[in-house]
């Protein structure tokens, strides 16, 4: 194979999707909707590309339908369409429950002890190559009933976060000389959600986005895209932060489109 046909199979930039599964895009991921002409090819062409690369496996007998791939695929690909390398390329397999599924736990407490829990979970990413969603919070993206949360987004942007070493103490690229990472970001977001609430507005991120830095980065690139002109209007620096690491702004997105 001469290297330039190479080239084009490794580089998101080929056909756009098929017709059915163009609607099912459009039906199941409102933003590929109101995306400017250039970025909805651009969605389309990382959509076919991670269907191609990426195998999808159900589990406790949830046979994985066209339906659920392209969704996944929709949403995963939104946070690519500024990303130079266009891929998750340590991504490998995409799981799907049917419902939540239980996940063994393990801490230690303060002189050693390690405890064993079992938790119920909607999703995880692993650094390993894998990514687990459910189908019944899906189904609720869907169908907008899941506000804010999207699990697809959430997990997904832990495998952005892993690959580029976001929250591990890299400097932030857009509040440079104000906040020197993640770990000082989080209590500052904390401390204006705390002041929002104290004045009657609503919570404009999750409890769980506080338990971590990676948390924050997740559950804020949920909200950057679920509810993107109410998330910049709340967290204008967090907001900032994020436009910088996507390269998008989807609340201009959202803005143009109702003018």
């Amino acid at each position: 194979m001469g290297l330039t046909r190479l080239w084009g199979l490794l580089k998101p930039g080929g056909p756009g999707l098929a017709t059915h599964r163009r609607q099912i895009l459009r039906d199941n991921v409102p933003l590929s909707r109101i995306l400017p002409q250039a970025e909805g090819e651009r969605l389309e062409r990382l959509v076919g590309d991670f269907l191609d690369r990426k195998h999808f496996e159900g589990c406790h007998g949830l046979k994985v339908t066209e339906e659920m791939r392209v969704t996944v695929a929709g949403y995963a690909c939104l946070l690519l369409l500024r990303d130079p390398v266009g891929d998750f390329p340590q991504l490998g397999t995409v799981v799907v429950y049917p419902e939540s599924f239980a996940a063994p736990i393990r801490s230690a407490n303060h002189v050693g002890i390690v405890t064993e829990t079992v938790e119920e979970r909607l999703g995880e990413s692993w650094r390993e190559g894998t990514v687990v969603l459910t189908w019944d919070s899906i189904r609720e993206i869907i169908a907008g009933m899941s506000g804010d949360c999207n699990v697809i987004i959430h997990e997904f942007a832990h495998q952005i976060d892993a690959r580029r070493g976001l929250t591990d103490g890299a400097p932030l690229l857009a509040l440079r000389g104000r906040y020197r990472d993640w770990d000082d970001l989080l209590p500052a977001e904390q401390r204006r959600q705390r002041t929002a609430l104290r004045r009657g507005r609503p919570a404009s991120l999750d409890a769980y986005a506080f338990t971590s830095a990676e948390e924050l980065f997740a559950v804020a690139t949920e909200c950057f895209y679920m509810r993107p002109v109410r998330f910049r209007n709340s967290h204008p620096e967090l907001h900032a932060e994020l436009q910088a690491v996507y390269g998008v702004d989807p609340a201009a997105w959202v803005l143009s489109a109702e003018c």
